[in-house]
């Protein structure tokens, strides 16, 4: 047997970098670079601008996007005083508004957004509506769901409009290129791409936990939501309705899934058009498990009564009534309490309620922020505290 290290021995010795050559030629160093001279000529072969994908689509969805202005008339209240230096509460009223985004899903007007867009808005006063055109409308709020942050408006002209078809969706692939088209902080019909960077996210907001969102690096900002997410082809890939905020945050937004978007769209208008009963109202749901778990009936505290009571509230529920022998009439609630938080939740309205309240099992705690009004003489003192019910 010969020794290993004898096998090396009979291996070719050869200078580094001479195999195969006679002799090695150093590289040739590259031209210098010169500041152009004159003017500088376009590049060979003409790019037709018109032709490429972001451009085509944006022509083709651009008229079914519309900007979305909601208004609420808010009363602040001041503290004044008459001629003989009582005080007095004195209502100045102002407005507020929200900006946002749609999309016009039937020729009839119906226009898709998201419900966090219309929430400022008052049911009985018109939603303002600006077409891609430059045409505007009022429209009214049909329809409206907060769980999923969509809402369905109607324009209240017979006009027949542009509309975007909702059976036209995209695939959804993780890495496709999106185009965003919205009215960001009001600039209409402005457009931003990206990518679709992520899929099945959740996200908490404001008491609600939104499922299965998609997530993308297109620029989505405050007046993008309720607008739509496209692809290349045109297709809907979803709503665009939020963004994560911060200083060392960029590119996250959240798109509600097309799948998503369609089935309720769908739903919406045909109980619009008296095809399909409606769904039982979440919020009456709420309040109906407050009044079968604790034995509490509520209702809203309007600006104008808590004036009224001189009561230093910006909302609450209001106890209408208790129930004999009900876990709220142990803990000692009287009507004319008012409800401002629920567990560590504030309660402004009916909206507001925890929607987990339908869930309510024999049992679970539940712990109430009471406001209550006592009077001495003449005086009237505004009282706080906290109660726990245990659900029947």
């Amino acid at each position: 047997m010969i020794p290993r290290f004898l096998l090396y021995a009979w291996l070719p010795l050869f200078p580094l970098g001479a195999i195969g050559t006679a002799s090695a030629q150093p590289p040739e160093p590259p031209p210098a670079l010169t500041a152009p001279q004159g003017k500088v000529p376009p590049p060979p072969g003409q790019i037709d601008i018109a032709n490429e994908p972001i451009v085509k689509v944006v022509a083709n969805v651009q008229p079914a996007v519309v900007n979305i202005n909601a208004e609420e008339t808010v009363p602040e209240y001041y503290l004044r005083y008459d001629q003989f230096f009582r005080p007095y509460r004195s209502p100045i009223n102002h407005t507020a508004q929200s900006i946002g985004s749609g999309l016009l899903v039937s020729a009839e007007g119906y226009i898709l957004t998201n419900a966090h867009v219309v929430a400022l808005a008052d049911r009985e006063k018109p939603v303002n509506i600006t077409l891609s055109t430059g045409s505007k409308y009022q429209a009214s709020i049909v329809n409206e769901d907060d769980d999923k942050d969509l809402a369905l408006l109607k324009i209240n002209d017979k006009t027949q409009f542009p509309y975007f078809d909702l059976s036209y969706v995209s695939p959804n692939f993780l890495g496709e290129s999106v185009i965003a088209l919205g009215s960001p902080e009001g600039y209409q019909n402005s457009v931003s791409h990206g990518i679709l960077s992520a899929k099945n996210r959740t996200l908490t907001s404001e008491g609600h936990t939104y499922e299965n969102l998609i997530q993308t690096d297109a620029a989505i900002n405050p007046g993008n939501s309720g607008g739509p997410l496209v692809d290349l082809n045109g297709g809907l890939v979803g709503i665009n309705s939020a963004k994560l905020a911060g200083p060392a945050i960029e590119n996250i937004g959240f798109v509600i899934p097309n799948y998503i978007v369609v089935a309720w769209a769908n739903d919406a208008i045909a109980v619009a058009k008296g095809l399909k009963a409606p769904a039982v109202s979440t919020t009456g749901s709420a309040l109906d498990a407050l009044h079968r778990h604790l034995g509490l009936s509520l209702k809203t505290l309007t600006a104008d009564e808590a004036a009224e009571k001189g009561l230093e509230l910006d909302g609450g529920l209001v106890i209408t009534g208790v129930d004999d022998d009900s876990p709220a009439a142990e803990a000692g609630l009287r009507a004319g309490n008012i409800v401002v938080s629920i567990g560590n939740r504030p309660v402004i309205d009916e909206k507001s309620l925890p929607h987990e309240l339908q869930q309510l099992d024999a049992g679970t705690r539940v712990r109430l922020q009471i406001i209550c009004q006592q009077q001495f003489g003449a005086i009237y003192f505004q009282r706080g505290y906290f109660v726990m019910l245990t659900s029947r």
